[in-house]
Order: structure tokens, then C-alpha cells, then sequence
């Protein structure tokens, strides 16, 4: 008679002591993350600032002791750009946005004010076998140069198409259609909006500014309706003015003569209150390092020079700044005129309107929000008066005035931005683009001429929200630009052919009298870059484009032909989130920035 068997909860250890199946599984995992890896997703390093703001390369963390605004500024001048191993260079100074401070760094004392390695990436290597590549996507592709190096760009050009870079913009054609034919590249509202780079916002503005009286870059084209509070970061009306209250934006920052003599005597310069403002540019922070060559066993002198420098004995506090962005050049040589404003609007009351405006080229958009109903109606106005019309790209709508519902409806908060951008205009109510019920899209020269007359303000104060009949509080007032691709297939990155200076473009740009007959704004003096793509060929550009080596500069190195394009077996894949990127005032080592770790746009 077999014996019976027997169950218990008593497990038998194995003969090896489980060692085998722990090695087995750890050999699994890692087969599996190697095939992940290699076939489905691959981690990257941004090394250089090419797509910056929107990733960064190896760069500074730079907290701005005037504003307080955080930004980050280039380090790659650091490395060798062929080796990537430290070259004696070191990155001592930087310009802050927002104010204009050019500030030293203290390298040796703050350990925040070291260099970082650039954003750590996700990129999807399946991305583009299941779709095809879409214009302004963030690409990964194999250097056609030097097929063993990764670079990333957005994407910019795409098969079959002739792409016309000009006054910033991006135009496409069918390889055999005309001129006539070319259409501007609009960027998606999830696009631009990740695209847009700030100018400036209230929340950020120097205690040091507004204890000297500097002048307020929001003022009121009318007298005495509009109160400002917490020294300009916020304005207040009582709602009684029966007429528009309008606040208009004017570009009126410290330069770096002017926060010497703040500094210094801290009071306001002579000149600042007589100022009018200037035109807004493709400024980058990011471009503005300056870096000096280690020169050990020389002491410190009363200035800081490449010559004189010794990271042993740096005192910031001793020093006096040397020019972080001080170079003509790196304050912006072209006038962005695709702009947004955006802020948040408390409104009390249930009747009146909510008054949103941009200006390009003296033409004046305006959207009128009826607080009773919430209807936006949208208007543009030329610089006489005349009214203009907004028209569908194919000229099949035209309409003088266009309308739509939104959520701006009596009391409440209601975060509003209107962007006037790629020959557009759109408007944002709680985050949510608003559907109009006609074109919002408009005709428009390929370069364009800034206005201004003594009776009408024009571009120099080119952005202005206010109000009609209706109580309110405006804060967070926000001024953005978009971004400008300069025509250029050299290493001159300017789209100017009249040969003036730097200095001379920046005199112009802060001088309105001269803009009606400056050469600056004259088609003809303006470069305009065609490229042409065939089959299975796409154009990739940085988002920084003023230090971006990108299509508009390749070369074939056999030939000398150019090759300003990437062909489709280069490409590596999409890049799809910053997924490791260094926190900021690292209390712990290696903490992640949560906050930073985002999807791509």
C-alpha cells in the first residue's frame, strides 16, 4: 500500500541556496534593459547650448541677486568642443534677463555657482517607424559630417520642400511652386507656448529700481486711472473710467553703465526718466557667459581680465564686474516683432471689458472681452486708423472683426495671454486656446518696418492690456517673444547686408526717429536664406539660433557643396522628456529636479 503524501507550508531550500535564480534574474534584467536600450528608448547628454532655453547644454545655474529670477547661462566654453575635457576657460559672469544685472560669479565660495553638465534626455528610437517626422519636433539624428556624433535639433524643413528663412520666419513651397506660393511655418499652440521665451514679468523686479524711482516698463497711456502696487508688480483701477484704460508695455531696462552708477551712488541716472524705450530683441541670457583663461600666480587687480584672473584668489566681492553681455552683439541684433502678453486678471464686477493689445509694424490688434458675456472680439487697426482685415492664408476669408465665447464671465480670476506670432493671433483663457468664428491669420511683407510718431507710441510700446467700466487687479504681467531663425549660411550671425556695427544697430534700436528711414528695416537690406530638400531629406536648426551649428552651415567635405540636410537613415529618433535633470541649491547630492522633469515641445 503506497504511503500517502503529505502537504505542509514548509518549503525545501534549494540544493545551490538560490543563488542561481538571484544571478538569473539580475542577468535578465539587465539583457532587458540593454534591449530597451538598444531598440526602444536611449538616454542622452545635451553637451552644448544649441537648443537652448529649451535644453541645456553644460551650463551655470544662475540665481539673480537684484530680481531674484533664476535662468541659466552657457558653460561650454569650458570644454574642448572636439574632446569635451575642461580647456582652462572658466565661466565667470553672466547678464540676467529679466533686469539686465551683469553679476559675477563666486566659483569658489557657492557651490551653486559651479557648471552643470547639460539636461539628461529620453529618446524615443521607435518614434519615427510608426510615424513620420513632424516640422518643429525635437529630432536626434547622426551628424551627416561625422556619422559617429549625435547632435539634436528641432526640426525645421521636411521632404520635397523649398524653406525660406527671412525677418525671423520660417516659409515653406512644394519644390516646383513659385514664390507666390510660400506660406509661413505656424507653430501649434502647444509649440509656442513652449517656444516663447520670457522678456519680462513683474514678478521680478529690483528692490534697488524701485527705491531709486526707475521708470516702470508698464505705464498708462492715460492719466491716473491705473495704481500701481508692491512697487509695480501689480496695478489696481476702481472701474469707474469710461473710457479705455490702457497699460502699454515699454522695453525700458537698466544697461550696464546704469547699474554702475546705481550701484555705486544708488540713486537714478541722469538720463533714465528722459527715455522712450527700444525695440525688443532675440536676446538669450544663455549667450551672455563670460569666460576668462586660468591664469595661476597672478594676483587679483581692480578688474577682471583674462589676463589678471586667478580662480585661487577670485573675490567677487572685490571685483568690479567686467561686462557679462557687455559685447553689442550678444544684447540682440534683430527686432523680434512676434510677441505675447499674458497676466493674471482679478476681476470685480459684472459689466465693463477686459482690453488686450499688440502691435507690429504700427498695426494694432486688440481683443475686447465683454465681462457680462464673455464674448472676445478681435480687431486690427492700422497706425492712421484705417481698419485692416484678418484673411485666411488661401484669401478665401476675410472678415474686418472676429468673434468668440470664452470663460470671462463676471467676478473671478482668469489668466489671459494673447500672442501675436507666424502672422497670428491667439488668445489663451485659463490655459485653453479660445475658437473664434472667422480667420485669425493675416497677410503680412516678408520684413517688416517698426512704427512710431510723437501722437501714436506704435512699436515702442508694442504690447498693452487694460480696462473699460470694470474694477480689477492685474499682476503677473508677462512679455514674451518668439523665436527668430537668422538668415545666414555663415558664421556671421547677422541677416544684415548694410555693414553697420553692432553699435550702430543698437543705437537704431533705441532711437525711434530713425526707424521711418533706417536701412536696418529695408527688404533689400536683409538676407533671405532658401534651402531646398528632396526625398527622404529634413532641415534641422537649433532653438538658439545665434549659436546654433546647424543645416543653414553644413558642407559636404568632399565637394565643398552645401548639405544643409539630414537624410531620413541618419535619424536616431524623437526626443521625448528631460528625464534626470541636477536640482537647483543642492541640498542633497544627486537629488533630482522634479519640477524640471518634463515632456519635450
Amino acid at each position: 500500500m503506497a504511503k500517502p503524501t503529505v502537504k505542509t507550508d514548509k518549503t525545501e531550500k534549494p540544493a545551490d541556496g538560490g543563488w542561481r535564480e538571484t544571478v538569473e534574474s539580475i542577468a535578465m534584467a539587465v539583457i532587458l534593459a540593454l534591449l530597451f536600450r538598444g531598440f526602444v528608448a536611449e538616454a542622452f547628454v545635451i553637451p552644448t547650448g544649441s537648443m537652448a532655453p529649451t535644453l541645456q547644454g553644460r551650463h551655470k545655474d544662475v540665481w539673480c541677486p537684484k530680481c531674484n529670477f533664476q535662468y541659466q547661462a552657457s558653460a561650454s566654453d569650458e570644454r574642448d568642443s572636439m574632446t569635451d575635457r575642461p580647456n582652462g576657460n572658466h565661466v565667470v559672469g553672466t547678464m540676467c534677463p529679466m533686469c539686465r544685472y551683469p553679476q559675477l560669479l563666486d566659483l569658489f565660495g557657492d557651490p551653486n555657482d559651479g557648471s552643470m553638465s547639460g539636461d539628461r534626455i529620453i529618446v524615443g528610437k521607435f518614434s519615427y517607424d510608426l510615424a513620420e517626422p513632424q516640422r518643429w519636433d525635437v529630432i536626434v539624428f547622426k551628424f551627416p559630417g561625422n556619422a559617429v556624433q549625435n547632435y539634436i535639433k528641432r526640426l525645421i524643413g521636411l521632404p520635397n520642400e523649398r524653406v525660406l528663412i527671412a525677418g525671423g520666419n520660417i516659409y515653406t513651397a512644394g519644390l516646383d511652386e513659385p514664390d507666390e506660393a510660400l506660406q509661413i511655418a505656424r507653430k501649434p499652440p502647444h509649440k509656442l507656448e513652449a517656444l516663447l521665451q520670457l522678456v519680462d514679468d513683474t514678478d521680478y523686479i529690483p528692490a534697488d529700481l524701485v527705491q531709486i524711482g526707475w521708470p516702470s516698463r508698464w505705464q498708462e497711456m492715460s492719466a491716473g486711472a491705473w495704481k500701481a502696487e508692491e512697487g509695480g508688480k501689480a496695478f489696481v483701477i476702481a472701474g469707474e473710467n469710461e473710457e479705455d484704460a490702457i497699460l502699454r508695455y515699454r522695453h525700458l531696462h537698466p544697461s550696464i553703465d546704469d547699474w554702475r552708477e546705481i550701484t555705486a551712488r544708488q540713486q537714478l541716472p541722469a538720463s533714465a526718466s528722459e527715455r522712450a524705450g527700444r525695440l525688443i530683441t532675440d536676446f538669450y541670457a544663455y549667450n551672455t557667459f563670460f569666460s576668462v583663461e586660468q591664469r595661476r600666480g597672478t594676483p587679483i587687480a581692480n578688474s577682471l581680465t583674462p589676463q589678471n584672473y586667478d580662480p585661487r584668489t577670485y573675490d567677487p566681492e572685490k571685483v568690479e564686474a567686467p561686462g557679462p553681455g557687455t559685447s553689442p552683439e550678444r544684447q540682440g541684433l534683430h527686432w523680434v516683432d512676434d510677441l505675447a502678453v499674458e497676466c493674471l486678471a482679478e476681476i470685480d464686477g459684472n459689466a465693463g471689458e477686459v482690453i488686450l493689445q499688440a502691435v507690429r509694424a504700427g498695426v494694432t490688434y486688440e481683443c475686447r472681452i465683454d465681462v457680462a458675456t464673455g464674448q472676445a472680439t478681435l480687431t486690427c487697426q492700422g497706425a492712421s486708423g484705417e481698419t485692416h482685415e484678418f484673411e485666411s492664408d488661401d484669401g478665401a476669408n476675410q472678415a474686418p472683426k472676429v468673434t468668440a465665447t470664452t470663460a470671462v464671465t463676471g467676478p473671478g480670476k482668469y489668466r489671459l495671454k494673447l500672442s501675436n506670432c507666424d502672422h497670428e493671433i491667439l488668445l489663451w483663457v485659463n490655459g485653453s486656446v479660445v475658437k473664434f468664428d472667422g480667420p485669425t491669420t493675416y497677410p503680412s511683407p516678408l520684413i517688416v518696418r517698426p512704427f512710431w510718431s510723437p501722437e501714436n507710441p506704435g512699436d515702442l510700446a508694442p504690447l498693452g492690456i487694460g480696462t473699460r467700466g470694470v474694477a480689477a487687479r492685474l499682476s503677473q504681467l508677462r512679455v514674451y517673444r518668439d523665436k527668430y531663425y537668422i538668415a545666414t549660411n555663415t558664421q556671421i550671425f547677422s541677416d544684415y547686408l548694410s555693414g553697420k556695427s553692432a553699435e550702430e544697430i543698437q543705437d537704431v534700436f533705441a532711437d525711434p526717429t530713425q526707424w521711418e528711414t533706417s536701412n536696418l528695416f529695408d527688404e533689400e537690406n536683409r538676407k533671405k536664406l532658401e534651402l531646398r530638400l528632396q526625398k527622404d531629406q529634413f532641415l534641422p536648426m537649433g532653438d538658439n539660433s545665434p549659436a546654433s551649428f546647424d543645416g543653414r552651415f553644413w558642407y559636404d567635405a568632399l565637394t565643398g557643396e552645401p548639405h544643409t540636410y539630414v537624410e531620413r537613415d541618419l535619424l536616431i529618433g524623437k526626443a521625448l522628456m528631460i528625464y534626470w535633470p541636477h536640482t537647483w541649491n543642492r541640498p542633497v547630492p544627486y537629488f533630482p529636479n522634479f519640477r524640471k522633469m518634463q515632456l519635450i515641445r
